[in-house]
């Protein structure tokens, strides 16, 4: 019976990874999430112009966030840059990407966390969706919102939903979810919502 991985699987030969606790940079065991770290011989020296700086102890963090599986896989969960901090929770905005991409009629989706002006150094989850063909003017937020109530964490469930005709894309055509981010700060702070 062959068993199916999702995920990034083992390491290469001579290549050594871990998963550690994001805050106390603790190695974590099967299951548990938190930040990949690497070394090996093919990992960089340093950041130029000085041999070892950006490393620790040989470990390049790399600001993936993912879980080794109790058979050694590996699999990607999220950026570091990319989880959300709700009220002191993290949340992994892919996995709302991820319900968000289930529903009828949303052709494209990105959840992203940005500042909670209520909550100085909390975030809210904002959704940013282009409808498919055929669905502009017909999806809503509030039936968005509902769906995601029944699929997430109550942490997870956006607080806003804006739609668009178009996500700004990477040069690797991955949605840019940081460019969403700065221009919902941007926005909050023209608004007066966020100082």
């Amino acid at each position: 019976m062959s068993k199916e991985i999702l995920g990034i699987g083992v390491p290469v030969p001579d290549t050594e990874v871990k998963i550690i606790d994001l805050e106390t940079g603790e190695e974590l065991g099967a299951g548990e999430s938190g930040e990949i770290v690497i070394r090996g011989p093919q990992t960089m020296k340093g950041y130029w112009p000085k041999p070892g700086s950006g490393l620790d102890d040989g470990w390049l963090h790399t600001g993936d966030i993912g879980r080794m599986d109790e058979d050694g896989y590996f699999v990607l969960e999220d950026r570091i840059k990319d989880m959300a901090n709700i009220s002191g929770l993290k949340v992994y905005t892919t996995e709302v990407d991820d319900v968000l991409f289930k529903y009828p009629g949303v052709a494209m989706a990105a959840a992203v966390g940005i500042p909670d002006p209520d909550r100085p150094g909390s975030e809210r989850i904002k959704a940013f969706i282009v409808p498919k063909e055929g669905y502009e003017g017909r999806l809503t937020a509030d039936e968005i919102i509902a769906y995601c109530k029944e699929k997430l964490p109550p942490t997870a469930v956006p607080r806003y939903v804006e739609f668009r005709d178009q996500l700004p894309l990477t040069v690797t055509e991955k949605i840019f979810k940081r460019a969403l981010r700065e221009e919902e700060i941007e926005r909050m702070k023209e608004r007066g919502t966020l100082k």
